[in-house]
């Protein structure tokens, strides 16, 4: 894997400058919600030493470009307990730029947070022309309190609605320390050799040749420059290979790092960059959690990095994806794979709210042959079943956005199922969906037991409404319980097909029954479909049970009864007995309304089907056949 992220990392470094992985592009809008172009600015801030003020003036707007970004120094902003280094900032993060010369503004003893950071990573590195030059910038901490406000700054400059501030950087003049003109604070030297210095950008000046060779771990060679791997930014997935060690460094002493995690520094730059475009562009959510895809190529020197990320990104979403887009499900049925060799997909979810970085769980080793074979059939599933007739796949496929309000067709894929399976909020340790799907992704055996559980449960659900206990479950209401019903039904029979076709499922199969050509129309359609569901006996049984309960439901909505026998059905499941119970109950009920006949031909299938005797269906399935019917 780690040489792969070295190959990431090399492809995205080439054509960088040593700065580009340290630094932070502010969002441009060029264009307004309306098509008016926005003309956005870059201001300096001068901090006159010579006459103890601080200056702004429109004059000295400059209109932004790129690479002012790089000449200015933006510096990524780092979070958790860093002290702030900024002398140029986005808009927006201007507290940072006041904490990095004045300190925290609600600390009774501030202190100039650049010093304490210099003085910390190396107190050689600041002399004494440099202290006192930040000393007298902090003498005009009154008055840059009153500017270093977005608000007040727009204000003060008259910026219109077609200008947008997007940077601002600290200029300083100060003739008693040399520096007769306003000149950027980030051009400063003693400035500028602490950032190369701390950020590892000088390290090709201080390489002495009798450094003895020690191992690079992430590459396997030996080299002089090999260090302990050190990264400036904790929002990085190298991170988890050092202090995540259940994964990757289980054996590994806390105390030992610097031999056994050691580096070569060429290399470190290359698992940042690599790590900043996976995080920017290798991410899914599976399951409602954030995941980071880290691909691992047998043989990554051969490989067409562009093309490879391209093709596994539109892979993840047409697996995972929300919504099918209308060029994803153009092209659903026709995935062709692109990738030259054999790969491997690691699939991590973690947390991370910008500032650090965090995995939670691994889905591992998922094969390159498994997961195409998992697009497949997900694909072809679902294809069969919108041009089968006894569906109407389409309908059953189209959701309602209740935030949004608006209704999108999607295709079926993992995002499907995740919304058949109550999650609890708040409850549940563990997230059940994730769990299955990593069993599926991990090419083992599903239990049907477990799964048709999680269909009672989903029943449950929609019966009583607990949509605020399950926020997973799109809401619905009891009026259109029978559409939730249906629709769960053959989404879960989609599910399960998908499962037989990936072989980690036992359905008890049963060969496709003979058809008789007296079989009229609608007979025919139902052993059409118990022969491309696979039904056994006692699954085909409890189907006729349904149809009995679905005419029966029926006459009592067309006699507006209010209670009608759907709450005869016990959601967590049916027993034998409770089977025998529901059966006995929808013959009354028909009997008492005068339509026996429209229950004796399911009635009669049910009882050839039905062996009271040797009946060993678990609850959960009968209860799931039952509402099939």
């Amino acid at each position: 894997m780690l040489s792969t992220l070295i190959k990431i990392g090399e492809w995205q470094s080439e054509g960088k400058s040593e700065w580009d992985r340290f630094l932070e592009k502010p969002k441009i809008d060029y264009e307004d919600n309306r098509g008016n172009k926005i003309t956005n600015y870059v201001l300096p801030i001068l901090f006159d030493l010579d006459e103890k003020q601080v200056v702004i003036d429109r004059n000295e707007l400059l209109e932004y470009r790129d690479s002012i970004v790089t000449e200015f120094k933006v510096i990524k902003i780092k979070g958790g307990n860093n002290k702030a280094i900024y002398a140029t900032v986005p808009s927006g993060k201007l507290i940072q730029l006041y904490k990095t010369f004045f300190g925290k503004e609600d600390d009774a003893n501030p202190e100039i947070e650049l010093l304490e950071a210099i003085k910390k990573f190396d107190k050689n590195k600041l002399t004494d022309n440099f202290r006192s030059l930040l000393q007298e910038i902090y003498s005009l901490k009154e008055a840059a309190l009153k500017i270093l406000n977005k608000k007040a700054l727009e204000e003060k400059l008259e910026i219109q609605k077609n200008e947008k501030l997007v940077m601002i950087y600290i200029k300083v003049k100060s003739a008693k320390h040399g520096i007769q003109n306003p000149t950027p604070f980030a051009k400063i030297n003693e400035y500028e050799q602490f950032l190369r210095a701390i950020y590892g950008v000088d390290k090709n000046s201080t390489q002495k040749e009798d450094k003895p060779e020690r191992l690079c771990y992430a590459s396997g060679n030996k080299s002089k420059n090999s260090k302990t791997l050190s990264l400036t930014d904790r929002y990085n997935i190298n991170k988890m290979f050092v202090t995540e060690t259940k994964n990757y460094a289980s054996m590994f002493s806390d105390n030992n790092y610097f031999l056994n995690y050691q580096v070569d520094e060429n290399n470190q730059e290359k698992l940042d960059y690599a790590s900043n475009y996976i995080l920017k562009n290798l991410r899914v959510r599976i399951a409602n959690i954030d995941h980071i895809i880290i691909p691992q190529f047998r043989n990554p020197e051969k490989v067409r990095m562009d093309l490879a990320m391209t093709n596994i990104k539109t892979k993840a979403d047409l697996a995972f994806g929300l919504k099918a887009l209308d060029e994803l499900d153009a092209i659903v049925n026709y995935i062709e794979d692109e990738i030259d060799g054999i790969f491997w997909l690691n699939f991590i979810a973690y947390e991370s709210d910008g500032n650090f970085f965090k995995s939670t769980e691994l889905i591992k080793d998922v094969s390159k042959f498994h997961f195409q074979k998992i697009i497949k059939e997900l694909s072809d599933v679902h294809w069969d079943f919108k041009k089968e007739r006894f569906v109407d796949w389409v309908d059953i496929m189209t959701d309602y956005d209740f935030d949004k309000k608006e209704r999108f067709y999607s295709v079926f894929n993992f995002h499907t199922i995740y919304r058949l399976i109550p999650i609890r909020k708040d409850k549940e340790k563990k997230n059940k969906a994730l769990d299955l799907f990593k069993a599926i992704l991990e090419n083992r055996n599903i239990s049907k037991r477990i799964i048709f559980d999680y269909f009672s449960e989903l029943m449950l659900c929609h019966y009583f409404e607990r949509y605020n206990s399950y926020t997973n479950i799109p809401k619905s209401s009891k009026d259109y319980f029978g559409r939730s019903v249906r629709d769960s039904v053959f989404k879960y029979l989609a599910f399960f097909q998908v499962l037989k076709n990936l072989n980690l499922i036992d359905m008890e199969e049963t060969t496709k029954q003979q058809m008789e050509e007296s079989l009229n129309p609608y007979e025919k359609s139902i052993q059409d479909f118990f022969a491309k569901m696979q039904l056994n006996q006692n699954q085909q049984a409890m189907f006729y049970l349904g149809r009995m309960l679905n005419s029966v439901e029926y006459m009592q909505i067309q006699k507006k009864i209010k209670k009608t026998v759907i709450n005869l059905v016990n959601f967590n499941g049916l027993d034998r007995d409770d089977i025998e119970r529901l059966r006995n109950d929808l013959l009354n009920k028909a009997r008492q309304h005068g339509q026996m006949a429209k229950v004796i031909f399911t009635d009669g299938k049910f009882s050839e089907l039905f062996d009271y005797n040797n009946w060993k269906m678990p609850p959960t399935e009968a209860l799931f056949f039952l509402l099939t019917g």
